[in-house]
Protein backbone atom coordinates (compact mmCIF):
# COMPACT_ATOMS: atom_id res chain seq x y z
CA UNK A 1 0.00 0.00 0.00
CA UNK A 2 1.76 3.34 -1.07
CA UNK A 3 1.15 6.25 1.47
CA UNK A 4 -0.74 9.31 0.33
CA UNK A 5 0.78 12.60 -0.37
CA UNK A 6 -0.50 15.66 0.15
CA UNK A 7 -1.62 16.22 -3.47
CA UNK A 8 -3.96 13.27 -3.76
CA UNK A 9 -5.76 14.38 -0.18
CA UNK A 10 -6.05 17.90 -1.44
CA UNK A 11 -7.52 16.35 -4.82
CA UNK A 12 -10.44 14.83 -2.95
CA UNK A 13 -11.35 17.75 -0.92
CA UNK A 14 -11.36 19.94 -4.05
CA UNK A 15 -13.89 17.22 -5.15
CA UNK A 16 -15.93 17.41 -2.35
CA UNK A 17 -16.11 21.05 -2.50
CA UNK A 18 -17.11 20.88 -6.14
CA UNK A 19 -19.67 18.07 -5.46
CA UNK A 20 -21.71 19.39 -2.79
CA UNK A 21 -23.57 22.53 -4.48
CA UNK A 22 -24.06 19.75 -7.22
CA UNK A 23 -25.62 17.14 -4.73
CA UNK A 24 -27.45 20.44 -2.77
CA UNK A 25 -29.31 21.09 -6.09
CA UNK A 26 -30.17 17.65 -7.12
CA UNK A 27 -31.87 17.32 -3.35
CA UNK A 28 -33.41 20.37 -3.52
CA UNK A 29 -34.97 19.52 -7.04
CA UNK A 30 -36.10 15.89 -5.13
CA UNK A 31 -37.98 18.35 -2.43
CA UNK A 32 -39.10 20.81 -5.12
CA UNK A 33 -41.05 17.79 -7.01
CA UNK A 34 -42.02 15.87 -4.15
CA UNK A 35 -43.88 18.78 -2.67
CA UNK A 36 -45.20 19.37 -6.08
CA UNK A 37 -46.56 16.19 -6.41
CA UNK A 38 -48.17 16.45 -2.67
CA UNK A 39 -50.18 20.09 -3.85
CA UNK A 40 -51.26 17.54 -7.16
CA UNK A 41 -52.55 15.25 -5.07
CA UNK A 42 -53.91 17.82 -2.59
CA UNK A 43 -55.80 19.69 -5.55
CA UNK A 44 -57.26 16.14 -6.79
CA UNK A 45 -59.00 15.40 -3.47
CA UNK A 46 -60.24 18.90 -3.08
CA UNK A 47 -61.94 18.97 -6.81
CA UNK A 48 -63.31 14.68 -5.53
CA UNK A 49 -64.92 16.67 -2.03
CA UNK A 50 -65.95 19.81 -4.14
CA UNK A 51 -67.75 18.02 -6.78
CA UNK A 52 -69.24 15.12 -4.56
CA UNK A 53 -70.88 18.08 -2.09
CA UNK A 54 -72.18 19.69 -5.18
CA UNK A 55 -73.87 16.03 -6.75
CA UNK A 56 -76.05 16.30 -3.06
CA UNK A 57 -77.76 19.69 -3.70
CA UNK A 58 -81.11 19.64 -5.61
CA UNK A 59 -80.63 23.42 -6.75
CA UNK A 60 -78.01 23.71 -9.42
CA UNK A 61 -76.97 27.25 -8.18
CA UNK A 62 -76.42 25.73 -4.63
CA UNK A 63 -74.65 23.05 -6.08
CA UNK A 64 -72.06 25.31 -7.43
CA UNK A 65 -71.70 27.22 -4.51
CA UNK A 66 -71.32 24.51 -2.48
CA UNK A 67 -68.17 23.00 -4.80
CA UNK A 68 -66.68 26.25 -4.70
CA UNK A 69 -66.38 26.44 -0.78
CA UNK A 70 -65.62 22.81 -0.40
CA UNK A 71 -63.16 22.74 -2.75
CA UNK A 72 -61.31 26.51 -1.05
CA UNK A 73 -62.23 24.91 2.16
CA UNK A 74 -60.03 22.06 1.50
CA UNK A 75 -56.97 23.05 0.49
CA UNK A 76 -57.14 25.21 2.93
CA UNK A 77 -57.04 22.67 6.06
CA UNK A 78 -54.19 20.56 3.86
CA UNK A 79 -52.13 23.89 4.22
CA UNK A 80 -51.99 24.48 0.07
CA UNK A 81 -51.76 28.73 -0.24
CA UNK A 82 -52.85 29.60 -3.91
CA UNK A 83 -51.81 32.68 -5.12
CA UNK A 84 -54.50 32.13 -7.14
CA UNK A 85 -57.30 30.05 -6.71
CA UNK A 86 -60.18 28.62 -9.98
CA UNK A 87 -62.82 26.37 -9.40
CA UNK A 88 -64.98 25.95 -12.36
CA UNK A 89 -68.24 24.10 -11.69
CA UNK A 90 -69.47 22.50 -15.16
CA UNK A 91 -73.38 22.20 -14.38
CA UNK A 92 -74.64 21.35 -17.55
CA UNK A 93 -75.74 17.82 -17.14
CA UNK A 94 -76.96 19.07 -13.44
CA UNK A 95 -79.71 16.47 -13.84
CA UNK A 96 -80.90 13.10 -12.37
CA UNK A 97 -78.81 10.20 -13.42
CA UNK A 98 -76.26 13.29 -15.04
CA UNK A 99 -73.54 14.42 -13.83
CA UNK A 100 -71.17 17.37 -12.02
CA UNK A 101 -67.77 18.33 -13.18
CA UNK A 102 -65.11 20.85 -10.93
CA UNK A 103 -62.23 21.70 -12.22
CA UNK A 104 -59.87 23.02 -9.39
CA UNK A 105 -56.41 25.09 -10.63
CA UNK A 106 -54.42 26.28 -8.16
CA UNK A 107 -51.01 29.15 -9.07
CA UNK A 108 -48.51 28.13 -6.33
CA UNK A 109 -45.34 30.38 -5.56
CA UNK A 110 -42.19 27.80 -5.80
CA UNK A 111 -40.86 29.70 -2.42
CA UNK A 112 -43.62 28.53 -0.55
CA UNK A 113 -43.57 24.95 -2.03
CA UNK A 114 -40.15 24.29 -1.39
CA UNK A 115 -37.70 26.86 -0.01
CA UNK A 116 -37.66 30.44 0.49
CA UNK A 117 -36.16 32.96 -2.19
CA UNK A 118 -37.32 30.23 -4.76
CA UNK A 119 -38.23 32.56 -7.68
CA UNK A 120 -41.15 31.66 -10.40
CA UNK A 121 -45.10 30.06 -9.63
CA UNK A 122 -46.40 27.16 -10.60
CA UNK A 123 -50.11 26.03 -11.75
CA UNK A 124 -51.39 23.03 -10.95
CA UNK A 125 -55.30 21.49 -11.92
CA UNK A 126 -57.25 18.85 -11.29
CA UNK A 127 -60.38 17.55 -12.72
CA UNK A 128 -63.41 15.57 -11.18
CA UNK A 129 -66.50 14.33 -12.18
CA UNK A 130 -69.40 13.00 -9.58
CA UNK A 131 -72.51 11.56 -10.64
CA UNK A 132 -75.65 12.79 -9.51
CA UNK A 133 -78.02 10.21 -7.85
CA UNK A 134 -80.91 9.07 -10.43
CA UNK A 135 -83.15 8.24 -8.04
CA UNK A 136 -83.05 11.19 -5.23
CA UNK A 137 -85.82 13.22 -4.40
CA UNK A 138 -85.69 16.83 -5.88
CA UNK A 139 -87.85 19.55 -3.80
Amino acid sequence: MTPRTSRQEGSVTTELVLLTPVVLLLLGFVVLAGRVGGIEQQLLTAADEAARAGSIRAHPDAAAVDARTVAAANLTDAGVSCAQLDVDVDLTSFHRGGHITVDVTCTVALADVAFAGLPGQRTVSATATEVIDRLRSDP
